[in-house]
């Protein structure tokens, strides 16, 4: 990437050694002062949606024109990771400057494609960057990305010969696609997690017991066999199994138990079941996963009154205005575990609408961070994910499949972890 190298100094101190002679696409230098502009601006422009990414850096200090040492002001051992993803995309402090806001519609990078245009909810052009800083690529003169709000219509952009990849497909979808002819269908690895978010600040969420009897309401062998074909990993856990600090023993911690649903209900005091106001998403695909879960509480008392909107309007719904008690939605990917749990449930967490930490939680999460060592890591992911899943923090059904059609003619396809498609290295064959 950008740092060609990195290390910390001691658990507080991490200095990333910079390439050498990269520009911005307007030609402005990538270097050392560009990089404390971009994390200055992430960590405290009031605009800034990923402070939290940030939260443990207390400074950064420029020492040489392609040396940065970031400071913390507490152990932070992903933050290299953590740097790959949303707050490692570096943009021009020159066009920073110069556009202010109006940078977010024009951005001005250093990668290998540059910005062209973009019509809102249509699609956004990309062109080559012929001054890219790896000699050669990319290989493709440039990205035409469409924006395709109807699920059900994506593989068909593709097999119609529209367009030459569609990503992020509905497991439904691929059955159209495994038809066509002249395309191929991949199944990714994933990290996005299906789940019920949880305002446990608030009743009736705020009862451990009630919380503990929505997970073992749910089937999710049954969930995972009919909403994803199969295809998902039926899990209790935000983390997938696949992933190195999951622990499998709590992976299905809540088996399907609807007597015992029933029993935590009445012994939470609510014998007759209890109501919970929901958001959840409109399109055709979430709804039959929500009617699914529903008819599943509903066998033991739980009633679940659905909102359905927009995914914009759910997120604002839920998150921002804290309406309703739960909201079931997919889950955005992180590049460190211990970001998962904190964007998750920590006290200024936006999923976390409630705003409510658990005693204990901070403790563990911080011990996941305190180490470089992997193993202790995983040994400390694993008594913190033991408590987010003990205590019920969340409902999750199962660990989404990421599924992706493209022509035959689409060469070196690969895709990212977390839900980073690259196009880099990728060709078009004749």
């Amino acid at each position: 990437g950008l740092a060609k190298s990195w290390k910390f100094e001691d658990l507080k101190t991490l200095v990333l050694e910079l390439q050498d002679g990269v520009t911005f696409h307007d030609g402005s230098p990538f270097n050392a002062v560009a990089v404390k502009f971009n994390l200055d601006r992430y960590k405290n422009d009031p605009r800034s949606n990923v402070k939290s990414d940030l939260s443990s850096v207390e400074s950064v200090e420029v020492n040489a024109p392609n040396r940065v040492t970031i400071h913390l002001n507490k152990p932070n051992v992903g933050l290299p990771v953590i740097l790959t993803n949303r707050v490692g995309l570096m943009v021009s402090p020159k066009a920073i400057q110069e556009k202010g806001p109006n940078v977010d519609r024009n951005p001005v990078g250093t990668g290998p494609f540059k910005f062209v245009s973009w019509q809102d909810n249509d699609s956004f052009v990309l062109a080559r960057n012929d001054n890219y800083w790896k000699p050669g690529l990319p290989y493709l003169d440039g990205l035409n990305m469409r924006i395709i709000s109807e699920l059900n219509t994506v593989a068909r952009t593709v097999t119609a010969g529209e367009c030459d990849v569609a990503l992020n497909l509905q497991p439904q979808q691929k059955i159209v696609a495994d038809r066509a002819s002249g395309v191929v269908t991949k199944v990714f690895p994933s990290l996005v997690p299906y789940l019920a978010f949880i305002n446990y600040g608030r009743p009736p969420l705020d009862n451990l017991q009630v919380r503990q009897a929505l997970n073992y309401a749910i089937n999710r062998d049954e969930i995972n066999k009919v909403a994803a074909l199969g295809l998902g990993q039926p899990s209790d856990t935000i983390l997938s199994k696949a992933h190195w600090a999951c622990d499998p023993a709590t992976v299905n911690y809540y088996t399907y138990d609807p007597a015992k649903a029933k029993k935590l209900l009445a012994d939470a005091g609510h014998p007759d079941g209890i109501e919970i106001e929901t958001i959840g998403w409109a399109d055709q695909t979430a709804m039959q996963r929500q009617e699914i879960i529903i008819s599943q509480l509903a066998k033991v008392g739980i009633r679940v009154k659905l909102t359905p909107l927009s995914p914009q309007q759910a997120v604002q719904a839920f998150m921002i205005d804290k309406k309703g008690a739960m909201f079931i939605s997919p889950s955005s990917p992180f590049a460190d575990p211990s970001q998962f749990y904190e964007n998750l449930f920590g006290k200024d967490a936006l999923r976390n609408p409630g705003r409510v930490e658990l005693p204990g939680f901070r403790e563990l999460l911080d011990a996941t961070m305190d180490t470089p060592d992997q193993n202790a890591r995983k040994a400390a992911f694993a008594k913190l994910q033991r408590f987010t899943v003990e205590n019920a923090l969340s409902l999750v059904q199962f660990i989404a499949p990421a599924i992706g059609v493209m022509s035959a003619k689409v060469q070196n396809y690969k895709d990212g972890l977390p839900a980073t498609p690259k196009f880099t290295e990728v060709w078009l064959s004749a």
